[in-house]
């Protein structure tokens, strides 16, 4: 399948969330936090165009992704699966055409467990943080990916983030 074709499969599978989207405003949280960047990439799919996307994307790779997507949500929320399908699409769209990480850079890691960070000191100061996602020079790193990889199904195998040890 050719990234074109999944844009167009993806923006049909978000036209049914487009009720629910609003920002809410809020902005130290992290839960809004990361509300606000999948928002950012609901609106970019919603209003990409399909020009110059011919890269082929591996049918393979593709099921995998949604296989270990599948596997987080079943340990975390069951239930919820109109939410599993929203972040799927969005994981989809990050990985395949955005080339985009799957946390937005400004996320920090401590411990396995995410906390909030000034974006302004990640992006002057990325080595005092200690495990986090950040951008330099259009280059996305994780320092958390040395870690998380090693989970079972992790997501990161197929996140565009460069880790570092």
């Amino acid at each position: 399948m050719k990234t074109s074709q999944l844009l167009l499969k993806l923006k049909e599978c978000m036209e049914k969330y487009k009720p629910k989207m609003e920002d809410s405003g809020e902005e130290d949280s992290l839960n809004q936090i990361m509300s606000r960047y999948n928002l950012e990439n609901f609106n970019e799919i919603l209003n990409s165009s399909c020009n110059g996307l011919d890269e082929e994307v591996d049918a393979e790779e593709l099921k995998d992704l949604q296989n270990r997507i599948d596997h987080y949500f079943s340990l975390y929320t069951p239930d919820d699966k109109d939410f599993k399908e929203f972040i799927k699409a969005i994981s989809i769209y990050l990985i395949f055409i955005a080339k985009k990480p799957l946390h937005p850079p400004g996320i920090v890691f401590s411990n396995g467990a995410f906390k909030i960070s000034d974006f302004e000191s990640l992006q002057t100061q990325p080595k005092v943080m200690t495990e986090g996602v950040y951008e330099k020079e259009g280059v996305y790193y994780c320092t958390g990916k040395r870690i998380f990889i090693n989970d079972k199904l992790s997501l990161c195998k197929y996140c565009v983030c460069k880790g570092i040890d």
